[in-house]
């Protein structure tokens, strides 16, 4: 596919849109963004270094809604395999974020603790997490919404343009059922 038709694709459009949101709330907490400069695949979205240079650590950003009928939200598990090589050859934390207009915020955590065993109980069952699913021929690894920090709530601006790049033909209300 030729880059041009992979950057007006409207899910390349959000996901963009979502690194922006994060790179200028990174910026207004005193810390600065790496970024590559090519548009071709790259192992991790941002390098991540506080203004002092004593902390140095990556981040990835995923602009996804949470998961509907579940409280919890992923990735694909051959992403996760990337994080976890480059956490072990290099020994840098990996910090996954997730700008999300379904909950109208933005949460994440360090792999390290999203890693951690959780249990859920949803309607009667319990749910072990992480967990892996294969979703259309791809295996994706889930984490529990109650593992994420709260990092910002998202303005109306922003839900506003982030709902323009939904490929969505629905709309759906969050577990909680503020939207």
């Amino acid at each position: 596919m030729l880059m041009g038709q992979w950057n007006s694709k409207s899910e390349v459009k959000k996901g963009n849109l979502g690194e922006k949101i994060i790179d200028q709330y990174l910026l207004d907490c005193d810390f600065i963004p790496y970024h590559p400069f090519s548009d071709k695949a790259h192992p991790f979205d941002r390098l991540v270094a506080s203004k002092d240079k004593k902390r140095i650590f990556v981040l990835e950003v995923k602009t996804k809604k949470s998961r509907k009928y579940y409280p919890d939200t992923g990735f694909n598990y051959s992403n996760y395999q990337d994080y976890d090589n480059i956490k072990q050859k290099y020994g840098l934390d990996i910090y996954i974020t997730f700008v999300d207009d379904l909950e109208q915020e933005i949460y994440g955590n360090y792999l390290k603790e999203l890693e951690k065993d959780r249990e859920i109980k949803l309607r009667g069952k319990t749910i072990h997490y992480p967990k892996i699913e294969n979703k259309n021929g791809e295996k994706i690894k889930y984490y529990p919404l109650e593992a994420m920090e709260n990092i910002k709530k998202l303005n109306k601006e922003e839900i506003e343009q982030l709902n323009k790049l939904s490929n969505e033909n629905y709309k759906y209300s969050s577990l909680t059922g503020d939207n």
